[in-house]
């Protein structure tokens, strides 16, 4: 009788034994990790997007001519290597675009597998780059210039030849604006391109930092932007309304030498790409 109770107590905790392993190999299966790639470093970062699906960064870093592809809490391998002076990031559809020097390349996040390539003749440092679902706009401070191509045709034009300076760009969709940031020491600021109308206007400037990089939305009530100052040393992280009508409010402070900017809805958190500190910073956002 003895061992007929024993066996069976022996059986049963063989069997949950047996299944706690298969449900912890679940588990770690399902985990989503990065192995660290040793060469994978960020070297001059210059712009940030985020996978919603993965929860994984893209970061620009030209001065390894590559795409950093790394999680929250660290491990980072290469997304691309080998481009030209990538800078500008921004994802649809699955699709990573990148602004790299005088071309646009796209890669695919969940691969990444290049998919897209498309030159634009005449530019020679494209800067920023935002998407409307169907075409892309692209900025080129060196020659002064914002494109905007079509992504099924590869077909581009130039929207704009009078803003100076053109760097960071951000699409409202409920507006149907394109907001064009003018990076100079006097007359810049932040301008809108209206999709319906194809008038240009200055709405805002900014006198204090007037070296401005990029500019995101918090899908509410507050545009943020990345700015520096006349002599290029004091970086701030500015805050505007909505409106565009009120002073910009400076809610950060820096020496990292904040470049592009990204607004997580999820976490209510703005991805800064630093390019003195060669960092990705993440900031909690108030409400």
């Amino acid at each position: 009788m003895y061992k007929i109770i024993f066996s069976f107590f022996f059986c049963l905790t063989l069997t949950s034994t047996v299944f706690a392993q298969k449900d912890e190999g679940k588990k770690k299966k399902n985990k989503k990790t990065i192995t660290a790639d040793p060469d994978a470093k960020l070297i001059t970062p210059t712009d940030v997007a985020f996978d919603e699906k993965s929860g994984l960064f893209y970061i620009s870093s030209p001065g390894n001519h590559g795409i950093i592809k790394r999680g929250r809490r660290g491990g980072a391998v290469f997304a691309a290597k080998d481009l030209l002076h990538p800078r500008g990031l921004t994802t649809y559809g699955g699709i990573l675009y990148v602004a790299d020097s005088n071309r646009v390349v796209g890669y695919q996040l969940k691969t990444s597998k290049q998919v897209f390539e498309a030159n634009i003749d005449g530019a020679t440092a494209l800067h920023s780059i935002a998407c409307d679902g169907s075409h892309l706009y692209i900025s080129d401070k060196s020659i002064s210039k914002v494109f905007k191509m079509t992504i099924k045709s590869k077909k581009y034009e130039v929207i704009s030849s009078d803003i100076i300076n053109p760097t960071g760009l951000y699409y409202d969709k409920k507006l149907r604006e394109i907001l064009i940031l003018s990076s100079q020491e006097t007359g810049g600021g932040v301008y809108t391109y209206s999709l319906r109308s194809k008038e240009i206007e200055l709405r805002l400037t900014i006198n204090e930092f007037p070296y401005l990089e990029d500019i995101t939305f918090n899908e509410s009530m507050s545009y943020y932007i990345t700015a520096w100052g006349a002599d290029h040393k004091e970086n701030v992280i500015i805050k505007i309304n909505s409106s565009l009508k009120r002073e910009a409010r400076v809610i950060q402070s820096s020496t990292d030498g904040p470049s592009g900017l990204l607004y997580i809805k999820r976490t209510n958190e703005l991805a800064i790409a630093s390019e003195y500190s060669n960092n990705l910073n993440i900031i909690k956002l108030g409400y």
